[in-house]
């Protein structure tokens, strides 16, 4: 559970559930007293819920913690870190937002222009073709690049070409044990952390032998000198600019597949 964001998990049951069904009711008041579960009993949280204190155990285990205790802690973690944004961004007021914004807007430019002077045509069509002639194409990353991933698989289905997705941790281990030496594993992750957060998914991967096309910044990285193909999708990342620089890779390979791939 610790390599999924439990807050996606949460707004997933809010998304996918029921209003009327408890499960519903426990991400509710969860997300809506995050910041107090590392110092509340379960006791406490199930009444801010309205539901019982079993059905927060239940809950939780839904989740893969083995206890609300292992929960809390993992909650408290995910509130002490603040990873999204440097800390000009973090300790600025409303008066230092337009210098802010100006940066941010710039650095957006620069990695544009960085991936588009980088374009490796001859990578592009490498790619696109192991794509096409795969048994199996499976798409890997976590929270912000598993939603450009559903925005993937679906251009992807529109050009012939089904691609699975794991929104969970265990589906993608699931995906990662069904590969072939015949399939692509395409594994989008921003700064690399996905290599090591999930080296075990990584590790199975190549032991099937699968193709593995990583998305990433440039990085020098001893983990990505083991995958077949390595695109480049931006060089700055100080506040979140780089998502952009993913997306914009990831509109590149799917107009290029689309071009060179569709209609054969």
């Amino acid at each position: 559970m610790q390599h999924i964001s439990i807050v996606s998990e949460l707004l997933k049951f809010i998304n996918q559930t029921k209003q009327d069904n408890v499960n519903f009711a426990i991400a509710e008041g969860m997300l809506n007293h995050f910041k107090d579960i590392p110092s509340i009993s379960i006791h406490e949280l199930a009444e801010l819920c309205y539901v019982s204190s079993a059905s927060i155990s239940r809950f939780v285990r839904q989740l893969g913690f083995s206890s609300y205790g292992e929960f809390k802690n993992q909650c408290r973690i995910v509130i002490d870190i603040d990873v999204d944004y440097s800390v000009k961004v973090t300790k600025a007021d409303g008066k230092d937002l337009e210098p802010i914004f100006r940066r941010y807007t710039n650095n957006i430019k620069e990695n544009l222009d960085y991936n588009l002077e980088h374009i490796d045509f001859e990578q592009l069509e490498r790619v696109a073709k192991a794509i096409f002639e795969a048994d199996e194409v499976a798409y890997f990353g976590f929270q912000f690049a598993t939603l450009i991933g559903q925005h993937f698989q679906q251009k992807m289905a529109e050009s012939n070409k089904f691609v699975r997705l794991g929104d969970t941790y265990e589906k993608q281990v699931e995906y990662a044990n069904s590969m072939t030496p015949n399939s692509v594993a395409i594994i989008a992750s921003l700064e690399g952390g996905f290599f090591y957060r999930s080296p075990e998914i990584f590790q199975i991967l190549k032991d099937k032998q699968a193709k593995i096309i990583a998305i990433t910044m440039n990085q020098p990285s001893r983990v990505l000198q083991a995958v077949d193909e390595l695109l480049i999708c931006n060089k700055n990342n100080s506040d979140t600019e780089g998502r952009l620089s993913l997306l914009y890779m990831i509109e590149l390979l799917l107009m290029y597949y689309y071009v060179n791939y569709k209609f054969q």
